[in-house]
């Protein structure tokens, strides 16, 4: 007799079929197969090989009758080749299937609009001179260094109690001595190229700027600089940038950002022409007979401004920095019609 036991309780059973222990449940082991011995093992035996006579003699009863080449008995005869394939016999191979090529497709980026050019008049001329933005950009010193007494408001400092602006572009240089220049008021142009820069920052989800006066007038004063001498850099000839101009001026642009801080003025600047295009209409002679000018208005001089620096890297990443709160914008007009135009940022 087999007894099992119950590995969790120690209970004991005899009962071969029970599967689970009657004292706490647990499911049992599987006895061990039984074995038959004596003489019930012989009887089997004898019962075994009886059986598998009867098979044998049931099997060979039931084959018909075949003839010499080992085709059955009053099967039809076929002639011809025989078809070979791939499947095992009697069985139908499936039809094979070409699954359909898949291709993606991206979208082509489409390129940032640029400005119409001025047009160009078909009067036959033998010179001719385009005209084209001039573009240069500097950018904030950013200090990562941590402040002891952390200010989450930015504020800009102005330092000196009395303030110095550098000087300002006088009236008369905004009328051009070219006759026939339309006039261009220098205020106005700030103003448009000022809601244009806010545009941008809108369209790309940044606060606008607040127009400062301040930075305005030290902007004016860098643009009315490099009328006067005929420079264009960010550096004066006295080596002062737009950094040191803004310490000069007493407006260093220090931003306390409690993890760092910024300091110093970032600046746009830009050089164009009151026209795109002009021709010199020549006489048989050689002589100059007349220049012929294509004027751009302020709106046009505003959106190729605008537009070059959102089409220049630097000059983006400036107007679309989240740091900046306010901007000032300052024009000044030289004597051959060319125009300065400086972004100043804090």
């Amino acid at each position: 007799m087999v007894r099992t036991t119950c590995p969790h309780c120690g209970a004991v059973t005899n009962d071969r079929s029970q599967k689970f222990c009657t004292q706490c449940g647990t499911r049992l082991p599987a006895p061990p197969p039984a074995v038959i011995t004596g003489r019930a093992a012989a009887g089997m035996a004898v019962v075994a090989g009886i059986v598998v006579v009867i098979v044998i003699a049931a099997i060979f009863w039931s084959l018909p009758a075949r003839d010499s080449v080992g085709k059955p008995a009053g099967a039809p005869s076929f002639s011809g080749t025989p078809v070979s394939t791939t499947a095992g016999s009697g069985v139908t191979p499936l039809p094979s299937e070409s699954l359909p090529a898949t291709t993606t497709s991206q979208t082509p980026a489409t390129p940032l609009p640029t400005p119409t050019p001025a047009p160009v008049s078909p009067t036959a001329a033998l010179t001719t001179r385009t005209i084209t933005t001039t573009l240069k950009t500097t950018q904030t010193t950013v200090t990562t260094i941590p402040t002891a007494s952390p200010t989450p408001v930015f504020t800009a400092q102005i330092t000196l109690e009395v303030t110095r602006v550098p000087g300002q572009p006088p009236s008369d240089t905004y009328t051009s001595k070219t006759e026939g220049a339309p006039f261009i008021d220098p205020s106005s142009l700030e103003a448009r190229i000022h809601t244009l820069i806010n545009e941008q920052r809108q369209q790309n989800g940044l606060s606008i700027l607040s127009s400062d006066s301040f930075l305005a007038s030290i902007a004016r004063g860098h643009s009315y600089d490099m009328s006067l001498r005929n420079f264009f850099e960010h550096t004066n000839p006295e080596g002062m940038d737009a950094r040191a101009r803004g310490e000069w001026a007493g407006y260093p642009c220090v931003r306390d950002y409690e993890t760092y801080y910024t300091e110093g003025i970032s600046e746009n600047i830009a050089m164009v022409y009151r026209y795109d295009t002009y021709k010199n209409l020549i006489a048989p002679n050689g002589t100059v007979m007349e220049t012929v000018y294509y004027w751009n208005t302020e709106e046009y001089i505003a959106d190729k401004v605008v537009t070059g620096w959102m089409n220049s890297e630097g000059h983006r990443n400036n107007i679309l920095d989240y740091h900046f709160q306010q901007e000032g914008i300052g024009v000044a007009f030289a004597s051959d019609n060319a125009i300065y135009i400086t972004e100043n940022f804090c």
